[in-house]
């Protein structure tokens, strides 16, 4: 039989509700670049491409000169594909997962533990967290992209405290006061940043409704007046207010970088960092085993 070192896949789609409809998303148009014949509902969400032998998202191999229906069965037939220091060292697996995000509207916000604290969740809570390694990600522009990643300069935080009196109102004055009072020791303003950022996302549900209620409002009639909201980064604000009304996420904004990515650049998110894609195109490639 001849031997077939290169071969077409068609990968799988994840229809998460968040992703963009029909031909308006970057993953359906890649979907029918590699299969002009498919079929592309105008309604219906293409979040994901998923490149790779995910069990969840298995690549069908297409080529009728293969026996193995799947790039995970080819793999693990032909193991030294892989290479013999990648076939050693991820033990006969594939070690990477590229994803093509289409993003319609904002993801909640995430942070991906470290190693070792991923192989404790998964050894005591395996049913949530079913992988033991860590997830670093670099998410790459397609198109112009848009999210959140990683807390501001302090400097911002205070400056969003003293102009948006909503979003003092969560974190209380004491915990403001002292995150003020931290200016110039990292240590001190480490803790009474994550003293600020628990005391917003555990506030009482009724007291930040309340709040969040009052910020949309206020930010609302200030643009319909021809006022500058930037102070209360009003248009990030309404726009994810309009996404998941009520939601304590539309706070985070205050603690967050807001990242504009054009086409090929990109970002690195480590472990712990904390983060939201909100809209756009990106190619993310993933660590799937250590």
């Amino acid at each position: 039989m001849e031997e077939v070192r290169v071969f077409p896949l068609t990968c799988a789609v994840q229809n998460y509700a968040w992703g963009k409809n029909g031909l308006d998303s970057e993953v359906a148009k890649l979907v029918t670049g590699g299969d002009p014949l498919a079929v592309i509902e105008d309604g219906k969400p293409y979040a994901e491409l998923w490149m790779g032998a995910h069990p969840k998202g298995d690549a069908q191999i297409k080529d009728n000169r293969i026996a193995q229906t799947t790039l995970g069965e080819w793999i693990a037939h032909f193991p030294a594909c892989l290479g013999s220091k990648v076939k050693d060292t991820f033990h006969g697996q594939l070690p990477f997962l590229f994803k093509v995000l289409s993003v319609n509207t904002a993801l909640s916000i995430q942070a991906h533990p470290n190693r070792e604290l991923a192989a404790r969740l998964h050894a005591q809570f395996p049913q949530h967290y079913p992988d033991n390694n860590h997830k670093p990600e670099m998410a790459i522009a397609l198109t112009r992209f848009q999210g959140l990643c990683g807390f501001r300069p302090v400097e911002e935080t205070l400056a969003f405290l003293k102009c948006v009196p909503e979003f003092h109102t969560l974190v209380g004055n004491a915990a403001a006061e002292e995150l003020r009072c931290s200016m110039g020791d990292a240590v001190r303003t480490s803790q009474a940043l994550k003293k600020c950022f628990t005391r917003m996302m555990h506030c009482e549900k009724k007291v930040f409704v309340d709040q969040l209620n009052m910020l949309v409002k206020r930010v609302t009639e200030d643009g319909a007046a021809g006022k500058d909201t930037s102070s209360s980064n009003g248009d990030l604000l309404l726009r994810l207010h309009s996404q998941y009304p009520g939601d304590i996420g539309c706070f985070s904004i205050y603690f967050l970088n807001h990242v504009v990515l054009d086409p090929g650049q990109a970002m690195f998110l480590g472990a712990n960092e904390p983060h939201a894609y909100l809209y756009g195109g990106q190619l993310v490639p993933f660590v799937l085993h250590s």
